[in-house]
Protein backbone atom coordinates (compact mmCIF):
# COMPACT_ATOMS: atom_id res chain seq x y z
CA UNK A 1 0.00 0.00 0.00
CA UNK A 2 1.64 3.14 -0.89
CA UNK A 3 0.93 6.25 1.73
CA UNK A 4 1.38 10.14 1.44
CA UNK A 5 1.13 12.12 4.39
CA UNK A 6 1.47 15.65 2.81
CA UNK A 7 4.27 16.07 0.80
CA UNK A 8 5.97 12.41 2.46
CA UNK A 9 5.53 9.11 0.65
CA UNK A 10 6.05 5.46 1.37
CA UNK A 11 5.05 2.18 1.46
CA UNK A 12 3.85 0.26 3.94
CA UNK A 13 4.64 -3.15 5.44
CA UNK A 14 3.30 -6.02 3.52
CA UNK A 15 2.15 -7.60 6.59
CA UNK A 16 0.88 -4.52 8.33
CA UNK A 17 -2.97 -3.88 9.46
CA UNK A 18 -4.72 -0.66 8.83
CA UNK A 19 -4.68 -0.16 12.36
CA UNK A 20 -0.73 -0.18 12.15
CA UNK A 21 -0.46 2.31 8.90
CA UNK A 22 -2.72 4.80 11.26
CA UNK A 23 -0.53 4.87 14.23
CA UNK A 24 2.48 5.18 11.70
CA UNK A 25 0.32 8.16 10.17
CA UNK A 26 -0.28 9.18 13.45
CA UNK A 27 3.64 9.30 15.00
CA UNK A 28 4.95 11.06 11.38
CA UNK A 29 2.53 13.67 11.57
CA UNK A 30 3.53 14.13 15.63
CA UNK A 31 7.14 14.13 14.85
CA UNK A 32 6.48 17.20 12.81
CA UNK A 33 4.13 18.84 15.05
CA UNK A 34 0.99 18.24 13.03
CA UNK A 35 -2.24 16.41 13.56
CA UNK A 36 -3.82 13.97 10.90
CA UNK A 37 -6.65 15.92 9.29
CA UNK A 38 -8.32 14.14 6.49
CA UNK A 39 -7.43 10.82 5.35
CA UNK A 40 -8.69 8.87 1.80
CA UNK A 41 -8.47 5.40 1.60
CA UNK A 42 -8.03 3.95 -2.10
CA UNK A 43 -10.90 6.90 -2.57
CA UNK A 44 -12.94 6.45 0.23
CA UNK A 45 -13.04 9.78 2.80
CA UNK A 46 -12.30 8.34 6.24
CA UNK A 47 -13.61 9.80 9.45
CA UNK A 48 -12.87 9.15 13.42
CA UNK A 49 -16.29 6.98 12.76
CA UNK A 50 -14.80 4.40 10.30
CA UNK A 51 -12.08 4.00 12.55
CA UNK A 52 -13.55 0.80 14.15
CA UNK A 53 -12.00 -2.36 15.31
CA UNK A 54 -12.51 -4.07 11.48
CA UNK A 55 -11.57 -1.19 9.93
CA UNK A 56 -8.37 -1.44 12.07
CA UNK A 57 -7.29 -5.28 11.87
CA UNK A 58 -7.93 -5.48 7.86
CA UNK A 59 -4.48 -5.97 6.31
CA UNK A 60 -3.06 -2.91 4.50
CA UNK A 61 -2.14 -5.47 1.20
CA UNK A 62 -5.95 -5.22 0.72
CA UNK A 63 -5.93 -1.91 -0.27
CA UNK A 64 -3.42 0.57 -2.75
CA UNK A 65 -3.41 3.76 -1.57
CA UNK A 66 -3.64 6.31 1.63
CA UNK A 67 -3.74 9.63 1.11
CA UNK A 68 -3.91 11.84 4.40
CA UNK A 69 -3.48 15.51 4.95
CA UNK A 70 -1.88 17.18 8.33
CA UNK A 71 -2.30 20.63 9.73
CA UNK A 72 -1.03 22.26 12.92
CA UNK A 73 -2.49 23.20 15.69
CA UNK A 74 -2.27 26.71 15.32
CA UNK A 75 -3.61 26.47 11.93
CA UNK A 76 -6.53 24.30 12.81
CA UNK A 77 -7.35 27.54 15.47
CA UNK A 78 -7.12 30.14 13.24
CA UNK A 79 -9.41 28.31 10.86
CA UNK A 80 -11.91 28.00 13.56
CA UNK A 81 -11.27 31.37 15.01
CA UNK A 82 -14.87 32.78 13.66
CA UNK A 83 -16.99 29.15 15.40
CA UNK A 84 -14.76 30.31 18.65
CA UNK A 85 -15.65 33.83 18.58
CA UNK A 86 -19.61 32.82 18.25
CA UNK A 87 -18.88 30.27 21.38
CA UNK A 88 -17.40 33.23 23.06
CA UNK A 89 -20.62 35.10 22.70
CA UNK A 90 -23.44 32.66 23.35
CA UNK A 91 -21.48 32.05 26.62
CA UNK A 92 -21.32 35.67 27.27
CA UNK A 93 -24.69 36.38 26.32
CA UNK A 94 -26.04 32.61 28.92
CA UNK A 95 -23.63 34.29 31.57
CA UNK A 96 -25.61 37.49 31.54
CA UNK A 97 -29.04 35.83 31.87
CA UNK A 98 -26.69 33.53 34.85
CA UNK A 99 -26.05 36.57 36.66
CA UNK A 100 -29.40 38.18 36.29
CA UNK A 101 -31.08 34.62 37.93
CA UNK A 102 -28.75 35.09 40.62
CA UNK A 103 -29.83 38.68 41.35
CA UNK A 104 -32.96 37.39 41.69
CA UNK A 105 -31.84 35.05 44.40
CA UNK A 106 -31.87 31.92 42.47
CA UNK A 107 -29.94 28.94 44.10
CA UNK A 108 -29.80 26.52 41.30
CA UNK A 109 -26.77 26.55 41.25
CA UNK A 110 -26.60 23.58 38.20
CA UNK A 111 -26.99 26.06 35.86
CA UNK A 112 -24.12 27.82 37.20
CA UNK A 113 -21.77 24.56 37.34
CA UNK A 114 -22.90 24.04 33.39
CA UNK A 115 -22.22 27.36 32.52
CA UNK A 116 -18.80 27.13 33.83
CA UNK A 117 -18.01 24.04 32.32
CA UNK A 118 -19.03 25.65 29.28
CA UNK A 119 -15.98 28.33 30.38
CA UNK A 120 -13.76 25.99 30.87
CA UNK A 121 -14.03 24.67 27.05
CA UNK A 122 -13.70 28.48 26.10
CA UNK A 123 -10.63 29.26 27.98
CA UNK A 124 -8.99 25.91 26.58
CA UNK A 125 -9.77 27.14 23.01
CA UNK A 126 -8.54 30.82 23.93
CA UNK A 127 -5.33 29.36 25.81
CA UNK A 128 -4.56 27.31 22.69
CA UNK A 129 -5.19 30.17 20.01
CA UNK A 130 -3.72 32.78 22.01
CA UNK A 131 -1.99 34.89 23.72
CA UNK A 132 -4.81 36.51 25.84
CA UNK A 133 -3.61 37.47 29.04
CA UNK A 134 -7.65 37.94 29.89
CA UNK A 135 -7.33 34.15 29.95
CA UNK A 136 -5.51 33.98 33.27
CA UNK A 137 -7.22 36.79 34.99
CA UNK A 138 -10.48 35.12 33.94
CA UNK A 139 -9.21 32.04 35.84
CA UNK A 140 -8.50 33.82 39.23
CA UNK A 141 -12.01 35.58 39.25
CA UNK A 142 -13.45 31.92 38.82
CA UNK A 143 -11.55 30.63 41.56
CA UNK A 144 -13.35 34.45 43.52
CA UNK A 145 -17.00 32.73 42.14
CA UNK A 146 -16.50 29.66 43.19
CA UNK A 147 -15.41 30.47 46.79
CA UNK A 148 -18.95 32.71 46.46
CA UNK A 149 -20.56 29.59 45.39
CA UNK A 150 -19.19 27.44 48.18
CA UNK A 151 -20.86 30.44 50.63
CA UNK A 152 -24.18 30.35 48.49
CA UNK A 153 -23.67 34.32 48.29
CA UNK A 154 -25.82 34.86 45.04
CA UNK A 155 -25.08 38.35 44.81
CA UNK A 156 -21.06 38.34 45.11
CA UNK A 157 -21.71 35.22 42.30
CA UNK A 158 -24.03 37.88 40.28
CA UNK A 159 -20.82 40.51 40.86
CA UNK A 160 -18.15 38.92 39.87
CA UNK A 161 -19.73 37.62 37.04
CA UNK A 162 -20.89 41.08 35.80
CA UNK A 163 -18.14 43.47 36.52
CA UNK A 164 -14.92 40.93 36.03
CA UNK A 165 -15.28 37.59 34.34
CA UNK A 166 -17.81 38.75 31.47
CA UNK A 167 -16.67 41.99 30.14
CA UNK A 168 -13.08 39.62 29.94
CA UNK A 169 -14.75 37.49 27.99
CA UNK A 170 -16.60 39.66 25.76
CA UNK A 171 -15.19 40.49 22.56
Amino acid sequence: MQIRLDDDQWLAAADASLGDVFTELSERAHANARIVTTMTLDRRQLTDRDLDQGLLQKPSAGFTNLIATSRTQAEIIHDARGAIDRYRELIVQEGRSLASQLRLGSQDLSVLDRWLGKVADLLELLGNSSADSDVKAIAGWIEELLGARHLSDTVRMADLLEYEILPRLSL
